[in-house]
């Protein structure tokens, strides 16, 4: 037995050869030629050439271990390529689903924004509400000094008090509530009346019912120009109407609004009178 420079021995297996290699010439040949054999071989076979103590050399079984250890070789890089492919591939779809969750959040928050401020402009946008006298209440009295006012006015000033209940539209989708409001009626420059109107709750998109309360008072110089002014115009007269008032949409956290009128009304001193 022979030792390794190494720790673990090695056994060198004997053979008998053949009388012509036996010879020193053909020895040293056979020398010269295993160096040229090992040198071409690749260096997996190196790796494999190797043996212990214990494992029996045989004619041929070199060859087969160095094949079978070169397989396992291969076979092990090759399981391990799918292994850091497949880490590298959880590494790519992790940042693709974060970057595609990023995303959607975006579209998420864009989308929200837009629809949001759509329906803000669609349901806060301000329209115009409509008002109608339904009914007017004139008493006995009232009815009595209007009549004297326009057909024979005196020298003294003529007070008329009427009320009146106003079928007031509200359109907008906010309802608020309404404080009192004060208006003024004025006709070709002169005040007819001044009107105030009781507080009341204007519902989002419907009818509401306003009592108003109205003060005229004719001077003989009004009264004079209504007696020579309305019969040619068949008692019909148009008087502008002009105010404000303050309200409270409680929907907007408490917003507090001013509402002002302006506009023309068509009246008939006929059917006041009557």
């Amino acid at each position: 037995r022979m030792h390794h420079p190494s720790t673990l021995p090695l056994r060198l297996a004997t053979a008998t050869l053949p009388r012509a290699m036996a010879s020193p010439r053909l020895a040293q040949n056979h020398a010269e030629a295993m160096p040229d054999i090992e040198a071409q071989q690749p260096p997996s076979t190196t790796i494999a050439s190797t043996r212990f103590a214990d494992e029996p050399l045989s004619g041929d079984s070199s060859n087969d271990v160095q094949s079978d250890s070169s397989y396992t070789v291969n076979s092990d890089l090759s399981d391990q390529k799918p292994e850091l492919a497949s880490v590298g591939d959880k590494k790519i779809v992790s940042k693709r689903s974060s970057g595609t969750g990023r995303n959607l959040c975006r579209l998420s928050c864009c989308s929200f924004a837009f629809v949001l401020s759509t329906l803000l402009v669609v349901f806060l946008q301000p329209r115009e509400p409509t008002w109608e006298v339904q009914k007017l209440i004139v008493p006995p009295a009232a009815l009595n000094n209007c009549i004297q006012a326009i057909m024979s006015p005196s020298g003294e000033n003529v007070k008329i008090d009427i009320d009146a209940l106003v079928d007031f539209v509200n359109p907008n989708y906010v309802g608020a509530e309404a404080d009192a409001g004060s208006f003024v009626v004025t006709w070709q420059g002169y005040e007819l009346a001044s009107v105030t109107t009781e507080r009341g709750l204007a519902a989002a998109r419907s009818h509401s019912q306003v009592t108003a309360h109205s003060t005229s008072i004719i001077t003989p110089e009004l009264g004079n120009l209504l007696k020579e002014t309305l019969p040619g115009k068949n008692y019909l007269m148009q008087v502008n109407v002009k105010g404000k008032l303050d309200a409270t949409v409680k929907s907007l956290f408490g917003l507090r609004v001013k509402v002002g009128l302006d506009c023309i009304v068509d009246a008939s001193v006929l059917l006041i009178m009557s």
